[in-house]
C-alpha cells in the first residue's frame, strides 16, 4: 500500500473509530443486546474519514468523485445483488424451520448496541451505520484508490486487512466478539474476507456506494442479530463463502477481468491506468 492518501485515510479511520471504541475498552464497557449504543459512533469512523480525505487532499475532484458514489443508486438489476443477502436470510429462516426451531421475528431487531427501535428501525440503523458508515470508506474511498496500483484481488485483500485491524478494540467491547478463540479469529477473518470479495465485486460493478451498504446491512441482519444465531448464521455465511470461493476462482482462471471495474464504476479521479496498461473489459489487464 504506497499511495499515500490511502495510508492516510486509514490512519484517520482508525483514530476516529478507535478513539471512540478505546476508552470503552479501557474502562471495562461491554456492549450488549439491549445495552446502550455506546459503540455506534465509531462505526461511521470510515465514512467519516474518507469525508476528511477529500477535504485534505484538496482536490475538488476527489469530493464530487466520493460523492456521485455515495448518491449512485441507478444500477438497474444489480439491485437483485445488492439485496440478496435477504434471500439468504429468508433460506436459513426456512433450514432452521424445517428443524424445529423458526426464528422468532422480533430476534431479527436485537443486536449488540442497537436501541429498541422495532425491526424497521433497525434495519434503517444498519443502512446507516453499518452500511454507509462503513461503506462510503471501504469501498467509495479505499478499494477505488488501492485499484490504483494494485489488481483489484490485491486491492480487496489489502482492504481485508485494514478492515479486520479496524476490529481489533471491538473484540473486548462487544459482547458477541468477546472470549473469541485463535481459530474463531482466523474464522473470522476469512469471513471477513469473503465478504470484502463479494462486496468488492458488486462495488467494481456498479461503483455505487447504496448497493454496497444494503448488502453490508442486511447481511448483518441475517449473520449478527440474535434470531441469526446458529442455523441462519451458518446458511448466511455458507453462501457468502461459497460466492466468494467462485469469484476468486474465476478470477484467477483469467475468466475476462471478474472483478476488473467496469467503466460505469470508474471516476476519474479514482481509476487511473498505468502506462500501456487499460482498464477493464473482457480479456484487459487489471490495473
Amino acid at each position: 500500500m504506497r499511495d499515500r492518501a490511502a495510508i492516510g485515510y486509514v490512519l484517520v479511520a482508525y483514530t476516529i473509530s478507535w478513539g471512540c471504541w478505546l476508552p470503552l475498552a479501557a474502562t471495562g464497557r461491554v456492549v450488549r443486546v439491549g445495552g446502550a449504543a455506546t459503540h455506534l459512533p465509531g462505526l461511521v469512523g470510515p465514512a467519516l474519514a474518507a469525508a476528511a480525505m477529500a477535504v485534505l487532499l484538496r482536490r475538488r475532484d476527489v469530493g464530487v468523485g466520493l460523492g456521485r458514489r455515495v448518491l449512485r443508486w441507478r444500477i438497474g438489476a444489480w439491485w437483485l445483488v445488492a439485496v440478496s443477502p435477504l434471500g439468504m436470510l429468508l433460506a436459513g429462516a426456512l433450514v432452521a424451520a424445517l428443524r424445529g426451531n423458526p426464528p422468532r421475528l422480533a430476534d431479527l431487531a436485537l443486536i449488540n448496541g442497537f436501541p429498541g427501535w422495532g425491526l424497521a428501525g433497525v434495519l434503517l440503523l444498519l443502512v446507516v451505520v453499518n452500511g454507509f458508515g462503513e461503506e462510503t470508506g471501504w469501498r467509495g474511498f479505499l478499494q477505488p484508490r488501492l485499484q490504483r496500483r494494485h489488481a483489484p484481488l490485491t486491492a480487496i485483500s489489502l482492504v481485508t486487512v485494514v478492515w479486520v485491524g479496524w476490529h481489533a478494540p471491538l473484540f473486548v467491547v462487544l459482547a458477541s466478539y468477546r472470549g473469541f478463540s485463535a481459530g474463531t479469529l482466523v474464522g473470522f477473518a476469512i469471513g471477513i474476507f469473503c465478504g470484502a470479495v463479494v462486496l468488492g465485486w458488486l462495488w467494481n460493478r456498479t461503483g455505487s456506494v447504496p448497493a454496497v451498504a444494503v448488502w453490508h446491512a442486511l447481511y448483518n441482519l441475517g449473520a449478527a442479530t440474535v434470531a441469526a444465531t446458529g442455523t441462519i448464521a451458518a446458511v448466511v455465511t455458507s453462501v457468502v463463502i461459497t460466492q466468494a470461493v467462485v469469484l476468486v476462482a474465476a478470477e484467477l482462471a483469467g475468466r475476462g477481468g471478474v472483478l476488473t471495474p467496469v467503466p460505469a464504476a470508474r471516476d476519474t479521479d479514482d481509476q487511473r491506468t498505468r502506462p500501456g496498461v487499460p482498464l477493464g473489459g473482457p480479456g484487459q489487464a487489471a490495473s
